[in-house]
């Protein structure tokens, strides 16, 4: 499993707090010294550092769950123990969890070391979509500790969200260099070099994390979700399975395997693990994380019927947490349902609905209104799809002129997606070429449309390739189920071309 923490796990987020790994851990007292090797945890108690170092120690293996507990202990042993404040909510289950725990993290900053404040600031600017702000608090991180491998993983974990592979690639690098038995930097290795089509240097990357730390579960995660990659089915789930030994309740691979079992077409088997998936979750995050994979295991069957069921299934668990972030994710993911049918009017509803859940829910200004501008993408794509190019001009240049003010790398290729989906709907496909190269090369509708770019524009070695990516690859994205039979039919056609 890729560490993130609070990522939407479907569709495209418009909360989306990636999660970096981890906080360093330095002295076992109370410290407040800067220029150090690693970067200090300060706390007023012995007592409350040795449950925060527990918690962290669960964390670094993704059990997020279990650490809350110990995070929570240090805080009531030192309320104003800033990290573990932090710590506690990029562990969240939950939008209004991160946001009040990143709050509290903000507030007590100022007990806390140079270095402690720069990762505050960090997160504090994430949470505002400010990445300008995000990473020069973590280029002066690395400055102020060039020597800790944690700092620098933050920094590697930053370009990895802005898709700049080949940065991350160094700093993850670098952050091995400094400590070779730092385990989840092989993790985030594994996942840069696969991100950037270096296969068989993301497998070294995960067979190190499996050696360094074999009685955890994540790395045999990670590896089972390479050979999903790799359309390697029957091997994936024989590594899920191991995960799932070693701790029965890591919903990740439960995910895995139902992805699996769903590309080997035995919907049956699929709907039986996410069945079991549910069964083993301990928190309403994970029940509908569960109910999620539901939904896409009916989508890859193309049984539309059993996903909606699915979804308000998955809606009921977030109504009854009066979670309206989860609330508002839904809606999302029902309307692009209905838009991957062709029913722009239905879909409309549900955005407008998830834009209303999303004004209500306890997140900050600066991602309701990202959540406003999510909602004119989305009505340009009904537009788009509906063929109304006067409408859908004028929503692509709505969303373009908000992005350009205020919106985040992720925002800004979209922009360039829905000005290569119009290209598209004008048979030019020069344009959408270079348009939808600049979009988000992970996301599998983008693949799929770029196939039909270069198709149109007669590269047909390159639109096979690029079907063959929204078909097969990036399977945990909630994207997939929108693109892979469409991608699959475009194979096909090629093939008999």
């Amino acid at each position: 499993m890729k560490v993130f923490i609070l990522k939407k796990v479907f569709g495209t987020a418009t909360l989306c707090f990636l999660a970096v790994i981890l906080i360093a851990c330095s002295s076992n007292q109370a410290t407040s010294i800067s220029g150090s090797a690693k970067i200090p945890v300060t706390t007023s108690s012995q007592s409350a550092r040795e449950a925060f170092d527990k918690g962290q120690a669960l964390f670094d293996n993704l059990q997020f769950v279990q650490s809350r507990s110990h995070l929570e202990r240090a805080l009531e042993l030192d309320p104003t123990f800033a990290m573990a404040h932090m710590l506690l909510a990029l562990s969240s289950p939950s939008a209004s969890h991160f946001f009040k725990s990143l709050s509290d993290a903000e507030v007590n900053a100022g007990n806390a070391s140079q270095g402690e404040q720069l990762v505050i600031r960090a997160f504090v600017a994430q949470g505002k979509n400010d990445q300008t702000s995000q990473l020069k608090m973590l280029e002066q991180l690395v400055v102020l500790h060039p020597r800790d491998e944690r700092a620098h993983m933050f920094l590697g974990n930053f370009y990895n969200q802005q898709q700049n592979f080949d940065q991350s690639v160094k700093y993850f690098d670098q952050a091995i260099e400094i400590a070779p038995s730092f385990a989840g930097a092989y993790n985030s290795l594994g996942y840069a070099h696969r991100a950037n089509e270096n296969l068989e240097q993301a497998s070294q990357a995960f067979a190190k994390y499996v050696k360094l730390i074999p009685n955890e579960a994540n790395p045999y995660d990670s590896y089972a979700e390479l050979l999903l990659e790799m359309g390697k089915y029957k091997q994936a789930i024989e590594n899920y399975k191991k995960a799932l030994v070693i701790d029965p309740h890591f919903g990740a691979s439960f995910a895995g395997i139902s992805i699996a079992q769903s590309l080997q077409n035995n919907t049956l088997a699929a709907q039986k693990t996410t069945k079991k998936m549910f069964a083993a979750a301990r928190t309403p995050a994970e029940r509908m994380n569960a109910k999620f994979r539901s939904i896409t295991s009916y989508l890859l069957a193309d049984d539309k019927k059993g996903a909606m069921r699915a979804a308000k299934e998955m809606y009921a668990i977030a109504k009854i947490e009066n979670d309206h972030a989860a609330m508002g994710n839904i809606k999302e993911y029902m309307g692009d349902m209905m838009l991957d049918a062709s029913k722009t009017e239905k879909g409309l509803k549900f955005y407008s609905a998830a834009l209303e859940h999303r004004q209500q829910a306890k997140i900050n200004d600066a991602n309701k209104a990202q959540a406003k501008r999510n909602y004119l993408f989305k009505a340009a794509i009904a537009a788009l799809i509906n063929k109304d190019m006067k409408t859908s001009i004028s929503l692509i240049a709505k969303y373009t002129a908000s992005v350009k003010q205020e919106g985040t790398s992720f925002e800004r290729r979209r922009i360039h997606e829905l000005t290569g989906y119009l290209a598209i709907n004008k048979n030019d496909g020069v344009v959408a070429i270079k348009e939808l190269a600049q979009g988000n090369i992970t996301n599998p509708i983008v693949l799929y449309w770029s196939a039909v770019a270069y198709n149109m524009s007669g590269d047909k070695e390159t639109a096979i390739k690029l079907a063959n990516k929204a078909a097969k690859r990036n399977t945990l994205s909630g994207n997939m189920p929108f693109a892979r039979s469409r991608a699959l039919i475009l194979l096909d056609k090629l093939s008999k071309s």
